[in-house]
């Protein structure tokens, strides 16, 4: 090397450059060492050095996080009712260049929340954009809820029985086969096995494979009794405690027995919000997730999402 092209002067060299032949060529070779060790120190340094997406788990998911995700924005709307609230907003799934979606499956949603007005749908957007990614058909339910005119018991079931007439009618009018999934989460579970089991007006043509509860409460007298701040909402939507509203409880109690479709639940073993005893049926199989959190379910990334993806295509 021309050291002098460097700008390097020869009162700057390294006194090495005057050793003897042998002992350059060993200074040299340890030269090479170390900076093979510090490269590789380097690339492991840079290497451990991850988002905290990649480092992160997925399982008992905060509320926030849900909020972060990707979303896209709904095909259409349909109202099922003439209130603002009384809507079903739709993903589309996504097809390839040939119109053709990867599944033939459709659900529909019912949204949690503890039934109250503070939590609209909009939380599970980037859920139902993730799910229409995958070539799944999403209607996601809207509906009155405690603190609206017209929500609570028994106005929020009554929404929830006419938002899935609406739907499976025009489910029939498609001329395209679909597995149809009843899905409900947490107070939306109660509610959409609660509409189960009820008198619907499903056109025969429409294919509903399950019904679906993530993290469900399935009974809500006892659920009335717990202290967490979702579990002292029931009163609310009931318009009463349990033992005021004994009757009224018991009509929103869900029946599975009554429900004409395979009924599963789905659940997390941690869940902070609904105990696991709401998902102990004998008239529904029941799919528990290890270390599975509450809003795990609506986390494209969890575990228990992909629990759930996996039971919604399985007739494809």
């Amino acid at each position: 090397m021309n050291w002098a092209a460097t700008g390097w002067h020869d009162k700057a060299l390294p006194e090495i450059i005057r050793l003897p032949h042998r002992l350059l060529l060993l200074y040299v070779a340890i030269l090479a060492l170390v900076g093979c060790s510090s490269l590789t120190a380097v690339e492991e340094k840079h290497n451990d050095t991850k988002t905290p997406e990649t480092l992160a788990t997925f399982d008992q998911v905060p509320y926030s996080s849900l909020l972060l995700l990707p979303k896209s924005v709904p095909t259409r709307i349909i109202s099922y009712g003439s209130d603002a609230l009384q809507t079903v907003s739709v993903y589309e799934a996504q097809k390839d260049s040939g119109g053709v979606s990867a599944s033939h499956s459709a659900i529909i949603f019912i949204h949690g929340g503890c039934w109250l007005n503070a939590y609209d749908a909009s939380h599970g957007a980037g859920f139902y954009s993730a799910l229409a990614n995958t070539g799944i058909d999403i209607y996601a339910v809207e509906y009155r809820r405690t603190g609206d005119e017209g929500g609570g018991w028994p106005g929020s079931f009554h929404d929830i029985q006419k938002a899935i007439n609406t739907i499976t009618r025009s489910l029939s009018q498609i001329n395209e086969d679909k597995n149809v999934y009843i899905v409900g989460h947490s107070a939306g579970g109660h509610l959409a096995l609660l509409a189960a089991a009820s008198q619907l007006n499903i056109p025969r043509s429409v294919d509903i494979k399950a019904v679906i509860g993530l993290a469900a409460i399935t009974n809500v007298i006892e659920y009335a009794k717990g202290t967490n701040s979702c579990q002292t909402a029931a009163p609310d939507f009931m318009g009463g405690k349990p033992e005021v509203r004994f009757e009224a409880y018991k009509q929103a109690t869900p029946n599975l027995e009554r429900i004409g479709y395979p009924v599963v639940l789905m659940q997390g073993d941690a869940d902070a919000i609904v105990p696991a005893s709401h998902s102990e049926s004998a008239h529904a199989t029941t799919i528990s997730i290890v270390n599975g959190g509450h809003f795990d379910w609506l986390h494209p990334k969890s575990d228990s999402y992909k629990a759930f993806l996996k039971v919604v295509t399985a007739n494809d």
